[in-house]
């Protein structure tokens, strides 16, 4: 296989990542339900997240390790980038969030290439050390695409309680009532609770919570985030594993293969 060969395989995983976590944006933009009333989905398109996160940031850290020059591992962000609005949706605000995603790429490539520029071994900590700040510009991309779905989606419908949220408070009231009003009454004064607890609710929201509801989508986002944060830092090793586990793979396959440099060292010293 040749060396142009294999860097273009890697960079299509790069950005098959990239689609991959585009999809993942795509799902989370309309997944302010779930937000609201926590469930078994939410907990799977979490997972399904960590895993598209994971898969960007070990394809990222072989494309920052192993692409040469410099230049053609930043088009290879940039093919990811592209790949993501593709998974997600082109539109501008979308665009926006991946070129923050591109910058702090570009910024990561530069860095690693650095680092391993003056080390004596190979080692995967520069390619890792840099990771966080990728990994957060990727979370970013992901709870921004939270807010646009969510913003969207209350300018055109406003914001109004989960039922699963009225229906609970409503069945304990309900139980209380029917305590308390004889068996023959019970229907009737349900039926006459329900309407009134819906017409209160209904004007609650609209007198409280209605002129400042645009700003509801941004507070989840900053809470997802800063949740989100926490959590791909604790996992942060994951990846980190996964690529001390391929580079080796790679060289035992000959896709990639160790060189010895000789360097010639000045340094000043009294004469």
């Amino acid at each position: 296989m040749g060396r142009w060969l294999k860097m273009a395989f890697l960079a299509a995983l790069l950005i098959g990542a990239g689609y991959f976590f585009g999809t993942i944006c795509s799902q989370i933009s309309q997944a302010y339900e779930l937000m609201l009333s926590p469930s078994r989905e939410l907990l799977n398109l979490l997972l399904w997240f960590l895993l598209a996160l994971c898969a960007v940031a070990v394809t990222a850290g072989l494309a920052a390790a192993l692409l040469r020059p410099v230049w053609v591992g930043i088009t290879a962000f940039a093919l990811s980038g592209l790949a993501m609005l593709l998974g997600w949706q082109v539109a501008i605000a979308s665009g926006i969030l991946v070129l923050v995603y591109l910058l702090t790429a570009s910024l990561y490539v530069v860095g690693v290439v650095k680092e391993m520029n003056e080390r004596i071994r190979f080692s995967v900590h520069p390619i890792s050390e840099g990771q966080g700040m990728l990994l957060m510009a990727l979370t970013l991309v992901a709870c921004g695409s939270l807010y646009l779905g969510y913003a969207a989606h209350i300018e055109r419908e406003g914001f109004s309680m989960p039922e699963s949220y009225t229906e609970m408070f409503m069945e304990q009231m309900e139980k209380q009532i029917e305590a308390r009003v004889p068996e023959e009454e019970r229907q009737e004064a349900v039926a006459k609770f329900r309407e009134e607890f819906r017409h209160a609710t209904d004007e609650f929201f609209e007198r409280t919570v209605k002129p400042y509801e645009r700003f509801i989508p941004l507070a989840m986002a900053v809470g997802l985030f800063m949740s989100l944060v926490t959590l791909t830092r604790l996992l942060a090793w994951v990846p980190t594993m996964v690529l001390s586990i391929i580079f080796p793979l790679l060289t035992a396959l000959g896709v990639t293969r160790v060189v010895s440099e000789t360097r010639e060292v000045q340094r000043l010293v009294i004469g």
